[in-house]
């Protein structure tokens, strides 16, 4: 895993964020190999824990990409209002001098932090534990990715593998 992956991930756990992590890194994190270079975050949306990540991400010096204020995450109105009115599937922050430092937080409900919660693993990383998306979810929401992209399609196949595996392992 990438220095800055590793280096996101472990302050957010640190400062007891509570998320899943989705997309790429998941996919990575469930033996896919692959390159990707965001993270992509399911955050609970609690008051307090989106204090603290934005905190964190004070801290890491990543901003919003848009120009949009970050507490805007704190309030249910405005996060429905940038879905409806920007079509915004996530909220990015971005530091602007080091772009391979990408996060975004999901912020429709499908891709909600209950909703990832559900069938979700934790892995170790050094000696952390952090929460992925389990295979069956991934593969779900990489189907439904329109258009698919050629990365999506070698992902699903590799993950349709390793579910294929770990259900061998379960007989």
């Amino acid at each position: 895993m990438s220095n800055h992956i590793n280096e996101i991930l472990f302050a957010l756990t640190d400062a007891e964020v509570e998320f899943v992590v989705g997309g790429g890194v998941a996919a990575v994190l469930h033996g896919v190999e692959r390159v990707t270079l965001d993270i992509d975050l399911a955050l609970d949306m609690d008051p307090a824990n989106v204090e603290n990540f934005l905190h964190v991400m004070h801290e890491l010096r990543l901003q919003p990409r848009v120009p949009v204020p970050a507490r805007d995450l704190m309030s249910r109105e405005a996060v429905q209002r940038m879905i409806a009115e920007k079509g915004a599937l996530v909220f990015s922050f971005v530091d602007f001098e080091r772009p391979l430092r990408h996060v975004d937080i999901f912020l429709h409900g499908n891709l909600s932090f209950e909703e990832l919660s559900r069938g979700a693993r934790k892995v170790v990383i050094g000696d952390r534990a952090i929460k992925i998306m389990g295979i069956e979810k991934l593969l779900e929401t990489k189907r439904a990715i329109t258009p698919l992209r050629d990365k999506d399609l070698i992902d699903i196949k590799e993950l349709e593998k390793l579910q294929g595996r770990s259900e061998k392992s379960k007989d």
